[in-house]
């Protein structure tokens, strides 16, 4: 069943209040940045609206919408198999609206940060109609349909507080969850997130029943001092570490290091894109289907730790 492009754009911005949000402080700098610095004309392939928000309608294509597809981010892996099944007028909805690559504890392989999408997938997607929606800090405060909100819901927890200002809200969680233990959370994480490998530090617990929950980068000292100031027995993210090469990386990766040696809660890293992909294939494709009877497409990474 085709839809309107516009009809699903208007039906986004009020699900994150876009229209209330001012520009997304991350992207409003990562994006002109990584773009500017491989000499490529952003500004030119986005929407005039995205170029000032940072967030919304990227790219407009054909105005029938036949298939939507989502995923954290806009990877070369994902974008890749995205062109690979689209046709004319499909639509793309990411976190991100580009890559980032926080580096792997899998042989400790450190990584750029942040990079542009390729030029030439950029020129396949204008030259086949097709379109991208990105929504970053609007998604992650969400409770309706929140990175950390899917994160929760998907733990059968019960939110109890919210911390670490962010954008208009807060990008934490505090949830109370059936009793646990530091061994079984960070099982039921290497389900629930479909990774091998999870990271995890800090103190191990006989009895865990109020965690912390961030999205994506969660290596803010402060901000985990303040979690466990609130209540929680473990603290549970998308990256402990973020393996960014320099002195700003290597500071931070000191930094969780330091407190992890002092802190009674036990410390979960799932990866960045794991963490924020859980809310497309949850509460997102929970949305499209109660929304316009739509089966959202979700892309997953092929490997979630890179």
């Amino acid at each position: 069943m085709a839809i309107r492009l516009d009809h699903v754009t208007a039906e986004l911005d009020a699900l994150f209040d876009l229209d209330a949000a001012g520009p997304d402080t991350a992207m409003s700098r990562h994006v002109p940045r990584v773009f500017d610095e491989v000499g490529f004309d952003w500004r030119g392939f986005v929407e005039p609206g995205f170029s000032q928000r940072f967030n919304g309608l990227m790219r407009r294509g054909l105005e029938s919408v036949g298939a939507v597809y989502g995923a954290c981010l806009p990877s070369a892996h994902v974008l890749d198999a995205w062109l690979a099944v689209a046709r004319a007028g499909d639509l793309l909805i990411t976190h991100h609206p580009i890559d980032v690559r926080n580096g792997s504890p899998v042989h400790d392989v450190w990584a750029e940060g942040f990079v542009p999408i390729a030029e030439a997938q950029l020129q396949a997607i204008a030259a086949r109609g097709l379109s991208m929606y990105s929504c970053h800090a609007p998604m992650d405060i969400s409770l309706e349909v929140g990175t950390a909100a899917a994160i929760v819901e998907a733990l059968d927890g019960s939110v109890v507080g919210r911390f670490w200002p962010y954008g208009d809200g807060h990008a934490g969680l505090l949830a109370d969850i059936a009793p646990t233990t530091s061994d079984r959370l960070v099982h039921r994480a290497s389900e629930l997130f479909g990774v091998s490998l999870v990271e995890v530090e800090g103190a191990a617990r006989e009895e865990i029943t109020r965690v912390a929950v961030v999205g994506g980068i969660g290596d803010h000292v402060d901000q985990m001092a303040v979690a466990e100031r609130l209540g929680a027995h473990a603290y549970l993210t998308g990256e402990l570490h973020v393996r960014i090469e320099g002195d700003y990386g290597r500071r931070k990766f000191a930094e969780v290091e330091r407190f992890a040696a002092t802190t009674g809660m036990t410390l979960i890293g799932v990866s960045h894109a794991a963490s924020e992909h859980l809310v497309i294939e949850t509460q997102l494709a929970r949305w499209f289907a109660g929304t316009f009877g739509v089966t959202l497409r979700p892309i997953r990474e092929a490997e979630w730790w890179r």
